[in-house]
């Protein structure tokens, strides 16, 4: 199989960080401004935050490796912020999935999702851009719904994201 996963190490954080600057602004609304964006990146998706989340015991990254090169990460947060939602509100979070646009379509999101949601006992919740449908569409897929909605600040932008929940 081209596709594996395994628990991401300190090693990977220059990897998932360019990975993280070619996938962020495909997960933001297509009119958010490119200068909000790139201060997102470089604020909070480079190497040195991916080696706090690995250092941070309520967090747990996984990658996703094609042919041994690392295309893809999850990130879950046992201990999320309060959003004020009931049904979400408790839950751990996937707060990251993101795969490589050329990879996409071939089995490896849906991989590492599946392998992601292994780790997690109960119910999960995450956030989704209201306009991110491809994404939205293959959340569904696997059995999450939308309980509510929160605001994602990026730079001086507010995006509406759809709050959504599995159970199992």
């Amino acid at each position: 199989m081209p596709f594996t996963t395994r628990v991401a190490r300190p090693s990977d954080a220059e990897a998932l960080s360019i990975i993280a600057g070619q996938t962020f602004a495909l997960a933001s609304p297509p009119d958010a401004a490119a200068q909000a964006l790139q201060e997102y990146i470089d604020t909070r998706l480079q190497p040195e935050h991916f080696v706090l989340h690995l250092l941070n015991p309520r967090k747990r990254l996984r990658v996703l490796e094609h042919l041994g090169e690392v295309v893809g990460y999850s990130l879950v947060d046992n201990a999320p912020e309060v959003l004020g939602i009931a049904e979400a509100d408790g839950l751990p979070e996937l707060s990251r999935c993101y795969v490589l646009p050329e990879q996409h379509g071939q089995g490896g999101a849906q991989l590492l999702l599946d392998d992601t949601l292994a780790q997690v006992r109960g119910g999960i919740r995450l956030t989704v851009n209201e306009q991110n449908a491809r994404a939205i569409r293959f959340y569904q897929r696997n059995g999450f719904s939308k309980v509510g909605e929160a605001f994602f600040e990026c730079g001086p932008e507010r995006h509406r994201d759809w709050v959504m929940v599995a159970r199992r």
